[in-house]
């Protein structure tokens, strides 16, 4: 299983450089690898303009999570340790890592009390308690947690429920 997992990441990787062979900068808005991510605006949950497009030129996590799925919040810890590894790195078209947290869930209190005690504070949040039901979650076709990673041009490199799946695109587009 691993050894697939292995093979899917890096056919997934390499379809993603793939779309540059032709260096063509006028990607399609889609939601596979190698497209453009579609663009949103929101407010974060402290109540900051939040526009995807302002973090151009960075490598950005799209962690669509829920403070009630055991398994969201198990990585979070470990989305922790990515976010300290990786924060500063430069990358191949990128410079650091952000982590935009969009949760799904439709009640504030649990959502704060996941925040803190998973101390997952220095992530952008971002809900608007509608669960899958969010403008986002619709745009994205998001119905269950799961992660985005999109490099410095806004183009998708990869989409994936593990984070190993995530660690290893950013220690290969770091290494570049």
């Amino acid at each position: 299983m691993k050894q697939l997992k292995l093979i899917l990441a890096t056919i997934t990787v390499s379809l993603f450089f793939l779309s540059f062979i032709n260096d063509n900068q006028d990607a399609i808005v889609g939601l596979e690898a190698g497209n453009k991510a579609p663009v949103f605006q929101t407010e974060l949950i402290d109540g900051t303009p939040f526009n995807l497009e302002d973090l151009q030129g960075k490598m950005v996590l799209l962690n669509f999570w829920a403070s009630y799925d055991a398994q969201s919040r198990m990585n979070n810890y470990y989305l922790n340790d990515l976010l300290e590894t990786y924060q500063t790195q430069a990358f191949h078209k990128g410079e650091e890592f952000v982590v935009v947290s969009i949760s799904l869930d439709r009640f504030k209190a649990p959502l704060k009390l996941a925040i803190e005690q998973d101390e997952t504070m220095e992530f952008m949040h971002i809900c608007d308690f509608m669960g899958a039901n969010s403008s986002i979650s619709k745009m994205y076709n998001i119905e269950e947690p799961v992660n985005i990673l999109i490099d410095g041009e806004g183009r998708i490199v990869n989409k994936d429920v593990e984070y190993s799946t995530i660690e290893k695109s950013l220690a290969f587009l770091s290494a570049i």
